[in-house]
């Protein structure tokens, strides 16, 4: 039987050096011997099985070591899933970056695409430019003057059907119905939407699908009017500038949503974009474009553009010279079957496999096995799901079908008896498990008593002083210490001062309204040098970012803009503001502050990475928790530990009453511990039901949120009941890993993987509501100014900014 054909694949994120960011894209490669076997059909049937956006073909040489240097070009097949492209920016780009890059053949200067030939070349740092080919044409019409009827009546159902793809928002909606449909060439066109800010980018939905293949008139007559049609919004995101050679440069954020999807990199939508806005804003000279997108689906791509042009004979400007550049990054690599393609002869209803039939009847011109003349003509394709197969030999007569079923007898045969050895085998291997279990489960029950009487003992030990009034010995550590007595007597100092000026108190002048609130979108977006960011901390302005790179970054919300990073040394899971001094909890079990640049203390008290601080209302304790199950107050001025107790689980979160004489501990074990801050005895649990990620205190002095690993809601306890009782309110956010409540009590943010939200408690209704909801991940969340600004930082180390639209 012949064997069947396979090719070799790779598959690249393209726009992007980080794998699994980007766009993917599947190439395969054809040798030139192969090629009259892969006709359309089976190209498709490829890239329907890969699923990407595109796949390519690349068509290579038999013999590419033998032969590669006497040829400089290469072929290129681009399909989607449904048909084949003349031309798409990120094949071209990812296919450059295969070729010039990870096959090393250098001397390859042009890809031939259907759209016409493409001129490649390396650049500096791995990455590669495409020579673009382009017929730019701005179309006369949009779908704003087709509604209004100026290129003619138009069919109620084209009217429907236009209406109810656009965006449910009215800003959305205008600016599809007033963008410029724009072909970069022909057979590949946009409609590019401008958008006043990326919360409106966010908005845009995956669900609006548009045929644009049925609104006639949209395109303008002739070559022009057929072809791929998609949407393509974007949103400047600075002033555009001139570089030293006084060439303008732009920067977009962007993303193409249509056919019921969204791509992550689209380089012939940017060219387009970018051909476009040279010939409307005439740059003679040329521009630049630096264009983000796929960060809203999490594989962000960095996409780059470059333009000269050149002013006809009518006084119109025409695009000259259209590059497209970016990277990319091999992800796998692997071989794939050719499908096969079953035909039948019209003469004589034989089935045959068409690579095969066709090579025979090239070299006999008969059918196999009778005289009968056949021609290519004469067969026909099977359309049918299954194909029937003749049987194998060995099931052509009775003596070998008896000796099949002998052979498949003993086979069973043995199977049973190799089965019956190995379950013998794992009988006796859980029989010794279970046994060391059972001895393990003993040492460890006699090891916990005798621990708990050795703590008992301990608890009512004493330690006299001398005569000379010296120490008899050194002071034993036991599992709980309170508070020293001036520390005691602070935080009853600030449990009566806060509580007096809680009752009645007002909301302060000048707070946000729930108007205010609603109005909050993304008014900053910067990528900090963080390699994964853990924890968020403001204070007058700046922000702090701790990050598992062992850094801590300094953020200024007031200026956008990063300031400087101070040194820790150690992985950052915990950060906090006390007056000028970051103080930063590690990884490796210390806790570290920092003012002026300059470390001012480090203590090491866990046993373990710390998992969670907080500061007292006084600002004068600091607490940790960590996995080694302890919590630790410190005296904030000496950073020293004055009091220590254990609890039953790992812990991983923390938080001080408002008032502070109260102390919650999340636990891995899904409780939640209320401790006594003088005495750190316990007063009260709460059961959240699932690991703890995060609690944070209302300012009402007697709630608390929490949400914990694998939720998507968040809990609201009242510290006033027990039990089921004390669930006040379950919250749908989505999944949560910051929470901040404000001054006031009334606004609670949450920040989680699906973005950041505001849930809101109306006092005079007893109700919940949500005036936010934005698309911005976040790991932490802070509250700015009287609530009237939102400090968010992803996984990724992004800081954004959220405020009111400025006028």
């Amino acid at each position: 039987m012949a064997q069947p054909i396979t090719l070799t694949y790779l598959t690249v994120d393209v726009f992007t050096s980080t794998r699994y960011l980007g766009n993917p894209l599947a190439v395969v490669l054809t040798p030139a011997s192969f090629r009259s076997h892969l006709t359309q059909d089976v190209k498709q049937l490829i890239a329907r099985e890969f699923n990407f956006s595109e796949t390519v073909f690349l068509h290579t040489l038999d013999d590419e070591a033998r032969d590669g240097l006497t040829s400089t070009t290469r072929e290129i097949d681009i399909f989607t899933i449904e048909e084949e492209l003349p031309f798409a920016g990120h094949p071209t780009v990812g296919t450059a970056y295969l070729v010039l890059n990870h096959l090393g053949w250098k001397h390859v200067d042009t890809l031939v695409t259907k759209a016409g030939p493409i001129t490649i070349r390396p650049t500096s740092e791995g990455r590669v430019k495409a020579t673009i080919p382009h017929a730019v044409r701005v179309h006369r019409q949009t779908l704003g003057g087709i509604l209004n009827g100026k290129g003619g009546e138009v069919k109620k159902e084209t009217r429907e059907m236009i209406y109810a793809a656009l965006s449910e928002d009215p800003e959305i909606r205008q600016a599809e119905l007033n963008g410029p449909v724009v072909s970069i060439v022909r057979g590949m066109t946009f409609l590019l939407v401008k958008l006043p800010s990326l919360g409106h980018l966010a908005k845009v939905s995956t669900a609006k699908r548009l045929d644009f293949s049925k609104v006639e008139g949209l395109l303008d007559k002739g070559e022009w009017e057929r072809g791929f049609v998609s949407r393509y919004y974007y949103v400047p995101m600075k002033r555009e500038k001139e570089s030293e050679n006084g060439r303008k440069e732009f920067k977009f954020r962007t993303r193409m949503v249509e056919l019921g999807f969204e791509d992550p990199a689209t380089g012939s939508a940017a060219c387009t974009l970018a051909s476009y806005l040279t010939v409307s804003g005439r740059e003679m000279g040329g521009a630049r474009f630096e264009l983000t997108q796929g960060v809203e689906m999490g594989r962000q791509s960095e996409i780059e553009v470059e333009t000269t042009a050149v002013e006809g004979e009518n006084g119109e400007v025409k695009v000259k010279d259209l590059y497209l550049g970016g990277t990319a990054v091999v992800v796998t690599k692997g071989e794939i079957y050719v499908p096969e393609e079953p035909v039948v002869s019209r003469k004589t209803g034989a089935v045959f496999e068409k690579r095969l039939i066709e090579k025979y009847i090239q070299e006999n011109h008969k059918e196999p096995g009778t005289d009968e003349e056949l021609d290519v003509e004469d067969l026909l394709p099977i359309k049918t799901n299954r194909i029937v197969r003749p049987r194998p030999p060995q099931f052509t007569s009775l003596p070998s079908m008896l000796k099949a079923f002998q052979d498949e007898w003993d086979a069973l045969v043995l199977e049973s008896y190799n089965t019956r050895q190995q379950l013998a085998r794992t009988r006796e291997e859980l029989a010794t498990a279970l046994y060391q279990n059972d001895a393990a489960v003993r040492v460890i029950a006699r090891l916990t008593k005798e621990r708990d009487e050795a703590r008992e003992a301990l608890s009512r030990l004493t330690v006299t002083a001398s005569a000379g009034g010296a120490a008899t010995g050194d002071a034993m550590a036991v599992d709980s210490e309170g508070l020293p007595e001036a520390l005691a007597a602070h935080v009853d100092e600030v449990q009566a001062e806060k509580q007096k000026g809680r009752k009645k108190r007002p909301v302060p002048e000048g707070w946000a309204t729930t108007e205010d609130i609603s109005a909050l979108q993304q008014t900053a977006y910067t990528d900090l040098p963080v390699t994964q960011a853990t924890s968020l901390a403001l204070n007058s302005g700046y922000a702090a970012v701790g990050g598992l790179d062992g850094k801590v970054d300094l953020y200024s919300v007031e200026a956008k803009a990063h300031e400087r990073s101070l040194e820790v040394g150690e992985p950052v899971t915990a950060t906090v503001w006390i007056g000028n001094k970051v103080v930063s909890a590690t990884s490796k079990g210390s806790v570290k502050a920092v003012e002026g640049g300059v470390e001012t203390g480090s203590v090491t008290e866990h046993a373990g990475a710390v998992t969670g601080l907080a500061v007292h209302p006084g600002e004068q304790i600091l607490a940790s928790v960590g996995v080694d199950k302890g919590v630790i107050f410190y005296d904030l001025q000496s950073l020293q530990r004055v009091a220590r107790v254990y609890t039953d689980a790992e812990l991983t979160s923390c938080a001080f009453h408002p008032d502070g004489h109260l102390f919650a501990a999340g636990t891995q074990s899904g409780q939640i511990e209320i401790f006594d801050t003088k005495t750190l005895q316990r007063m009260a649990n709460f059961t959240l039901g699932a690991p703890v990620k995060t609690l944070v205190f209302s300012e009402n002095g007697f709630w608390f949120a929490a949400t914990g690993v694998g939720q998507s809601s968040v809990t609201i306890f009242d510290l006033r009941k027990e039990g089921d009782a004390a669930r006040a309110k379950e919250l749908q956010t989505g999944d949560v890993s910051g929470l901040a409540w404000d001054y006031t009590g009334q606004y609670l943010a949450t920040a989680g993987s699906q973005g950041v939200t505001v849930q809101q408690y109306v006092k005079a209704s007893k109700s919940w509501t949500e005036p936010l909801r934005t698309s911005t991940p976040a790991v932490a969340v802070q509250w700015g100014d009287k609530a009237r600004q939102l400090v968010a930082v992803s996984k990724e180390g992004v800081v954004s900014v959220l405020e009111p639209k400025s006028e």
